[in-house]
């Protein structure tokens, strides 16, 4: 990702970065954490957490407040509780670490494969 020089973007890989650590400590280092959600594998047997694009808003003139949506999804598609129960393990070790406002349930469609259930958890990024 060094190529891209966005503000948005290297916090975003900074985002990611802090996520892939509090998993591993949460003894889920196996989970694909990502800002590019193609990189998600199909079923993610896993789990999976995209970073998406943030939401700004500009209260005044010289300052922007940054939301980012940030997706958890798992899998396999066909066995609906146990990806339920990993995303909950997986959002349990975020929350404490992150300042997260919410979290709808979504569904995430990989590259390939089915659709996999999800969570989209609101991220206000103190940066």
């Amino acid at each position: 990702m060094s190529e891209y020089a966005g503000p948005r973007v290297r916090r975003a890989t900074a985002v990611a970065d802090t996520i892939r650590d509090t998993l591993a400590d949460a003894g889920l280092a196996d989970v694909v954490v990502t800002i590019d959600s193609r990189d998600i594998p199909q079923w993610a047997p896993a789990g999976a957490v995209a970073i998406l694009p943030p939401r700004m808003t500009f209260p005044t003139y010289d300052s922007t407040t940054v939301a980012f949506d940030v997706v958890v999804t798992a899998g396999p598609p066909d066995q609906y509780l146990a990806a339920w129960d990993l995303m909950d393990r997986i959002i349990a070790a975020l929350a404490p670490a992150m300042d997260l406002r919410d979290a709808e349930p979504a569904s995430f469609q990989p590259t390939a494969g089915p659709t996999l259930p999800a969570y989209t958890l609101t991220y206000d990024d103190p940066e």
